[in-house]
């Protein structure tokens, strides 16, 4: 059965709780591998601050974390890749709309996700493949004592040795191809305002506060009534 991206966990929240709760193995890893597990190590040493949730220290680690996740997704590519041809139709302020509520709700979903993940995770990597000058696969598996999961990042380049994914692929299911057939779904039945309702709707259940650029799109028009006679 397929995933909905805005009514379950998402799958990238997934990828990350399981990076953000294991140990890694880096052996023999180039710059792009190297550059994730830094990252990773900066969120472990944040998550294992004891902090209560609701508080200025809750919140004030939510940004730290928010720092160091962003940069690792390119969320702008991400977010073209996922509505497809729908993208090149949307207006700027639509385009930022949308991107600022995606990346809003990949950051709330994954807090959530490595929040409540309790089991002890291995990574291995065991590949790293260049794609050119500036693009990498690296390839790991994530281990439990009951799962391992293979994760294919396709990475990107960016300025001063930095790393970004622009796709990630979970035991041969791409990430991007998944949120583009929902977020696809939901625009040919119910338009793109409606795409976006759902996106401030569910990251309002999750305790994350809509972007300025999310509250600007235009809202999704209530459904006409029936005019008399039909």
């Amino acid at each position: 059965m397929q995933r909905n991206p805005i009514q379950t966990r998402t799958r990238l929240g997934l990828v990350l709780a399981l990076f953000i709760c294991g140990s890694a193995s880096t052996a023999l890893a180039g710059p792009p591998t190297k550059f994730l597990q830094k990252q990773v190590d900066g969120v472990r040493a944040l998550i294992a601050q004891p902090v209560k949730a609701g508080t200025p220290e809750s919140a004030a680690v939510d940004d730290k974390l928010k720092a160091i996740v962003d940069p690792v997704m390119e969320f702008e590519r991400l977010s073209e890749t996922v509505l497809g041809k729908h993208w090149a139709g949307l207006s700027p302020t639509d385009r930022q709309a949308f991107v600022e509520l995606f990346r809003a709700l990949v950051f709330h979903s994954y807090l959530k996700e490595i929040r409540s993940a309790n089991e002890n995770y291995t990574i291995e990597y065991e590949d790293e493949e260049a794609k050119g000058r500036k693009a990498a696969a690296v390839t790991a598996i994530a281990k439990t004592a009951k799962v391992e999961i293979e994760l294919v990042f396709h990475l990107v380049a960016r300025e001063k040795g930095a790393w970004a994914a622009e796709d990630i692929v979970i035991d041969e299911v791409s990430l991007t191809e998944n949120y583009r057939e929902q977020f696809n779904k939901i625009i040919a039945d119910d338009g793109f305002p409606v795409l976006l309702t759902k996106m401030r709707d569910k990251l309002v259940d999750l305790g994350g506060a809509v972007p300025e650029a999310g509250k600007a799109a235009a809202p999704a028009k209530p459904a006409e009534a029936p005019k008399p006679g039909k």
